[in-house]
């Protein structure tokens, strides 16, 4: 009876070692499967997470470059505007140069007059009176220096003698006129006209003193050309 006691007991203790050997050995393999499973997955999240910076990286650089292909694109349109403004104002002035230009071509031989100033004489004289020639330097004054002019003398004389001789006395007046102004303010001679009309154009009556002495005249008339104004 404690022969067999003891062999129970013997059995016992081997069950237990081979079911804890078998315990061990089978935490031991779901260990090392469990691991096999894990550790690529420790992997491949690591992989992701770093695909997930660069791509974050990425993301950002991208927005930046878009940003400042925006902003280049905003400064060549306000470049572009500011060329096309500058191009319609360019066309604006050479609207403006083209016509003034026909302008000028239209009034080359265009003049206006300008001022007339009357000198007058005695009876059956051609020489210039102190009177007459403070009225030539005071217009002198108003043309020195000044180009695109032109001075037309018309002279006259009263109905008082022959027609010939006066038409010849309005004549010798007008170049009495000529005279002083090119000799005392160096007037250039083409810019000086000058004709005698005799008795024609009176402008008061010739039956009267004080009429032929107001028919006694040079009338220096003060043409500007039109192109000068321009």
């Amino acid at each position: 009876m404690k022969t067999m006691k003891l062999r129970f007991t013997a059995l016992f203790v081997v069950f237990l070692a081979v079911s804890f050997g078998s315990a061990c050995a089978t935490k031991k393999y779901v260990r090392n499967r469990v691991g096999e499973r894990v550790t690529p997955l420790e992997n491949r999240t690591g992989e992701l997470e770093e695909t997930s910076r660069r791509n974050t990286q990425d993301i950002s650089r991208i927005s930046r470059d878009v940003e400042d292909a925006k902003q280049r694109a905003d400064r060549a349109q306000q470049q572009a505007d500011r060329a096309a403004t500058s191009a319609e104002q360019a066309n604006t002035r050479v609207g403006g140069v083209e016509k003034s230009v026909e302008d000028l071509r239209a009034n080359l031989d265009k003049y206006s007059l300008q001022k007339t100033v009357t000198v007058l004489f005695n009876a059956g004289k051609s020489e210039l009176l102190p009177e007459a020639m403070a009225a030539l330097d005071e217009l002198a004054t108003q043309i020195k220096g000044r180009n695109g002019f032109l001075l037309e003398l018309q002279g006259f004389a009263s109905a008082e003698g022959k027609p010939e001789l006066n038409e010849q006395l309005s004549y010798a007046r007008s170049e009495a006129v000529k005279r002083y102004l090119a000799e005392r303010h160096n007037v250039p001679l083409f810019r000086i006209s000058i004709i005698g009309l005799g008795v024609t154009r009176p402008v008061a009556d010739n039956s009267s003193k004080e009429g032929r002495m107001q028919n006694r005249r040079v009338e220096v008339r003060l043409y500007t050309n039109n192109a000068v104004g321009q």
